[in-house]
């Protein structure tokens, strides 16, 4: 019987079928990188469209050095569209503000650019401790 189950890069998760969310409780900036760094190589690697939103504690620039160090070739992810990171709150407030239906809305869209692109899904991270009510 074939599953529908991904293999998420995080050794003490596992597989998991798509559409599952995660939450992970971090204490230091490196826990967060030895969490999502093997999680989006993994992603990378079984032909996922990646995207990680980033926010404090961490900078675009040190996912991205983090990233690099334990992909080959990233910036031929970069460049065909696969990975993409970017600052979690300027992806969330596109319009201005931040709207629970429009960051849903371009997620969707977001999924349905990865299988026309010839990906199998979409992989994410999205960090909104920036986020105040």
């Amino acid at each position: 019987m074939k599953t529908n189950d991904r293999i998420t890069g995080i050794g003490v998760i596992g597989k998991v079928p798509w559409g599952t969310h995660v939450c992970q409780f971090y204490q230091t900036k490196g826990d967060l990188i030895d969490i999502l760094v093997p999680y989006f190589k993994t992603g990378l690697n079984n032909n996922e469209l990646c995207v990680w939103l980033i926010s404090e504690p961490l900078t675009v620039e040190k996912a991205r050095a983090s990233l690099t160090g334990a992909v080959r070739k990233l910036n031929d992810y970069i460049k065909k569209g696969q990975m993409e990171i970017a600052n979690a709150s300027e992806w969330y407030t596109k319009s201005g503000k931040f709207n629970s239906e429009e960051v849903l809305r371009r997620w969707i869209e977001k999924e349905k650019l990865s299988l026309q692109k010839g990906f199998d899904g979409l992989r994410l991270s999205g960090n909104i401790s920036w986020l105040q009510r």
